[in-house]
């Protein structure tokens, strides 16, 4: 068995920065309806906007809101409705669930906002596709004019960006959340302050905090649609509107005999490390520190709320963040009780309150709380790297994957900003978990949950369950079964498995989440395969109490990380994020007790959008073996450039990776594995605007290709970038990956695994890393061109053979270097 001792390789050289252009040919999606009569679809088009103009009151405001909506089966060109005078506000698809033909799936419609100048410039457009042709014989604008189907003007539910959910009743008062575009001259501090005098006179109430993104202001605003319209539509700012989220919790317990004497051991045996500057930072309901087990841990002054009024104590009727900070400090309890030698923890516990039950509060933008609270526990210990771990979702919005204002708000917080990068944080997020009632339906009912928001973001580490619970007292529960198998998926968790294809897939990882079982035709939990850890306490309670779902999933896996920095703390968020899935593996059971190389492409992402990249272990992410090498490289890229008035991309880089390869060519046949991890963060736009969804999402994205078995350098050079090609270039090799970039290719992480023998492995020194489209290429007038961005690269070999010493010839290698 593999001794994992030393520590990686950081790699600080043998990189090389090379000029890149895309292999694609970049052409355009749109495809114009074909068989138009231009005189016809012309002049119809024109008296449809004509009409809407004045229907929206275009001679009173001097701008106008107007829908365009394509023919079913075509797509619109945004881009033309999102330059110079014109403004695209929102677009959404609209699905036609009753079409027989594949052509009549879905149409697109775009809410626009146009000035005086874009009304005669669209008019102008259509008189062009009716009288003028290109010199290939097409109308002009024929992209444009020809799958416009209708044109109308906006109205209020123009802008509802909640397909499964209905549009409130004209007349209901309720919370909306309000998108609105952003302008240079904003006042930072008060953005509303030329429009609050308009949404007075409407009897609009605003909410108290906001969310400020590259593009849109978010906010909450209090009235019915006809007061929303009366002041909304009189600006030229609206975007979307979408509904509030609330919160969920799905905490379930059960009480745990209190044996006083346990703890009292256990309290003698904890050696706290004072002087770390790692913390775990709780966004929960409170923590009760007078438990025995927290009380020489958690000082009063490492907890703070987001309500200076409420009680910075665990005031949720079941504890619930009492026990997340037990399991984040312990794990679960039932180990360190049955031990008898030290436990060592070398990471502080922070608490921000974010939710406070008894003193319910109006709908919050639960984004900007999340930011605020995290701000608030930078302060509290602002020298600290930081583990934010949140257990906290919502299934009031069915996303499919898109983003929403909580989880973009996360998304903003890991990213930090262009002039001061994230250095210190990483967040932890719960995917959310099945009620017990549906769970007696397991594994079936939970490909149709879906992981819950905001756990979709792209930067977070969403947390999943998996389970090892297997134990049930018969005797006490006759005739039980177990639902979940040993190292299967946890009945709780939530999946990826519904969403949409262009987005992340969810979980990353998974954790421990306890099992449950079924009696008598009903859900039960048994204490003994739950997981165990501290209660709120309180008069005639037990110190001690059973724990699960995703909640104890996102609470240990907080603690790995804190474990995992500790060692590494001058590493980079990306690497610590890296090397936790770097590390993860499916058990035999979620791979049906199959191989990973037997799956097919579809398998593969139903998977990772189960259970991610499975498992991590401690000791791979943290140490190297001899036969188990890990190189990591922390490294600044800069995407794109702007030339000749374009935004292109710049540079890719090239890794010529120092290798073992005397000791691979040595083993000649010997099956060896190669595991690729990239991590970055995205900043994240969000906000329906493009086609592209992800790409229009995400400021950048970036991919790995590895050099291929007799290929040249030159060659490996130019099948990656466009601009190392020649006249003379003939491809000479390819990407054979087990999971394939089909699966990999999405979201902020990606990794792969190679497999072949080691004399083939010994060529494959030659790592590339390039970029891909994102809304810094696209949105020239951030001026995000000028911008780069780091990322980490992780690299191991894995031999079979303790004997097998891959790790010392590169550690001399390095050696030899400095």
């Amino acid at each position: 068995m593999a001794i994992f001792l030393k520590n990686h390789i950081v790699l600080n050289e043998h990189t090389e920065s090379l000029a890149y252009t895309s292999n694609s040919t970049g052409r355009s999606i749109i495809i114009p309806r074909p068989g138009l009569s231009r005189e016809e679809h012309g002049t119809k088009l024109i008296e449809d906007f004509t009409v809407a103009a004045s229907d929206a009151g275009f001679d009173e405001a001097g701008f106008v809101y107007i829908t365009f909506r394509s023919a079913w089966g075509f797509l619109l060109d945004l881009d033309k409705f999102d330059k110079r005078n014109f403004r695209l506000s929102s677009y959404r698809r609209i699905d036609n669930l009753e079409a027989e033909s594949p052509l009549h799936f879905f149409c697109y419609e775009a809410t626009v906002c146009l000035n005086k100048t874009a009304v005669s410039e669209f008019l102008s457009k259509v008189e062009d596709y009716i009288n003028r042709s290109t010199p290939k014989g097409n109308p002009f604008n024929q992209n444009l004019i020809a799958n416009i189907e209708e044109i109308r003007a906006a109205t209020i539910e123009s802008f509802w960006q909640e397909p499964e959910i209905l549009f409130p009743n004209h007349y209901e008062n309720t919370w909306w959340e309000i998108w609105l575009n952003r302008d240079k001259d904003d006042n930072i501090d008060n953005p509303l302050e030329t429009y609050v005098e308009l949404f007075n006179n409407a009897g609009v109430e605003l909410g108290r905090r906001r969310l400020q993104f590259p593009e849109h202001w978010v906010f909450l605003m209090y009235g019915n649609a006809e007061q929303l319209a009366a002041s909304l539509l009189y600006t030229d700012r609206l975007a979307e509107i979408r509904k509030p989220r609330d919160t969920a919790d799905f905490f379930t317990y059960l009480d745990f005999p209190e044996q006083a004497q346990w703890i009292a051991d256990l309290v003698q045996r904890v050696d706290y490390n004072t002087d770390s500057t790692i913390s775990i930072c709780l966004l929960d309901t409170g923590v009760n520190i007078t438990h025995p087990l927290l009380s020489s841990i958690i000082p009063a002054e490492n907890l703070d709320s987001v309500e200076p009024a409420w009680s910075k104590a665990d005031t949720h009727v079941q504890g619930h963040g009492t026990s997340m900070a037990g399991l984040a400090l312990y794990g679960d309890l039932i180990e360190p009780l049955s031990t008898t030698g030290p436990i060592q923890i070398n990471h502080h516990l922070e608490s921000v309150k974010l939710i406070e039950r008894s003193q319910p509060h109006l709908p919050e933008l639960y984004g900007a709380v999340t930011q605020e609270a995290i701000a608030r526990a930078v302060i509290l210990n602002p020298d600290n790297k930081r583990l934010v771990c949140m257990a906290v979702t919502s299934d009031a919005f069915i996303h499919k994957g898109r983003p929403s204002a909580w989880s973009a708000a996360i998304d903003q917080s890991i990213f930090g900003s262009i002039e001061e990068p994230n250095s210190t944080s990483l967040f932890f997020v719960s995917s959310g978990n099945l009620s017990l009632g549906d769970r007696i339906s397991y594994p079936l009912s939970n490909d149709d949950f879906s992981i819950e928001d905001p756990a979709q973001a792209f930067n977070a580490i969403t947390v999943g369950a998996y389970t090892l619970k297997d134990e049930i007292n018969l005797v006490t529960y006759p005739g039980s079964v177990l639902l979940a198998p040993r190292g299967g998926m946890a009945p709780c968790n939530t999946t990826s498995v519904s969403w949409d294809s262009d987005w992340c897939r969810k979980p990353d990882i998974v954790m421990e989440g306890g099992n449950q079982a079924v009696m008598n035709g009903g859900v039960i939990h048994p204490d003994s395969i739950q997981l165990l850890s501290i209660s709120k306490g309180g008069v005639g309670r037990s110190w001690f109490t059973c724990f699960g779902d995703t909640s104890a999933s996102t609470a240990l896996a907080s603690k790995f990380a804190a474990e995992l920095y500790y060692v590494y703390p001058e590493l980079w968020p990306e690497t610590i994020r890296g090397l936790m899935i770097h590390s993860a593996y499916w058990t035999p059971t979620m791979l049906g007790n199959r191989v990973i190389q037997k799956l097919s492409e579809d398998e593969k992402k139903n998977l990772i959008s189960v259970v991610g990249y499975g498992v991590p272990n401690i000791e791979r992410a943290k140490y190297s073996a001899n036969n188990s090498l890990s190189i990591i490289a922390e490294r600044t890229l800069k995407p794109y450039k702007k030339e000749d008035f374009l935004i292109k991309t710049e540079e890719f880089h090239f890794f010529d990776l120092p290798w073992p390869a005397e000791v691979l060519e040595e083993l000649f046949d010997t099956q060896v594995t190669l595991t690729i991890t990239l991590s970055y963060f995205i900043e994240p736009n969000p906000g329906n605007k493009k086609y592209e969804l992800a790409a229009s999402y995400r400021s950048h994205g970036l991919r790995f290709k590895m050099i291929d078995k007799n290929e040249s350098v030159d060659v490996f050079k130019a099948r990656v970038s466009k601009d190392m090609r020649n006249v003379t270039y003939q491809k000479e090799g390819g990407e054979h990956w087990i999971l394939g970039n089909k699966v990999r290719d999405k979201g902020s992480i990606h990794k792969d695994m190679w497999e072949g023998s080691a004399a083939d492995l010994a060529t494959r020194n030659k790592i590339a890393i390039y970029p891909v489209g994102g809304w810094w290429k696209t949105r020239n007038q951030f001026e995000r061109y000028n911008s780069s961005v780091r990322y980490s690269l992780i690299v191991t070999i894995d031999a079979p053979q303790v004997d097998i010493d891959l790790y010392t010839p590169v550690e001399n290698k390095i050696s030899i270097d400095l």
